[in-house]
């Protein structure tokens, strides 16, 4: 009896398991960017952070910033903070005003390559 009483305990959650997207069980995902998506900002970065919901490897690990001509604005240095590997910056150049688009790539923990980009601006002032 009881082992009956355990797999109808069971089962409801082993489906919603099984229904449940690959994506939702362990791949990275960007939580919040600085300078964040979309962001209109008075004051040019000195350097761009990205944190995911969980900690990275380094392996396929890229972190680009690119301006509308297609040149690349950062300085080539993107890392991982030594203390809390979701969080993945680079420094960026003396940015002028414009539109930047930031471009990234993780290894996420269950082992699967994650990618994205977005944009945000610099206004004159």
């Amino acid at each position: 009896m009881r082992t009956t009483t355990l797999k109808r305990r069971l089962l409801p959650i082993l489906t919603g398991l099984a229904l449940t997207s690959p994506e939702v069980l362990g791949h990275a995902i960007l939580v919040k960017a600085d300078p964040e998506r979309d962001a209109i900002v008075s004051e040019a970065p000195t350097e761009v952070l990205l944190t995911f919901n969980e900690g990275v490897g380094n392996a396929f690990l890229a972190l680009a910033v690119v301006n509308d001509e297609g040149k690349r604005v950062d300085k080539h240095d993107a890392r991982l903070d030594f203390t809390d590997r979701s969080r993945l910056r680079a420094s960026v150049e003396n940015l002028a005003p414009g539109r930047y688009m930031v471009r990234y790539r993780v290894l996420s923990a269950d082992g699967h390559v994650v990618s994205g980009k977005y944009f945000f601006q610099i206004q004159a002032k």
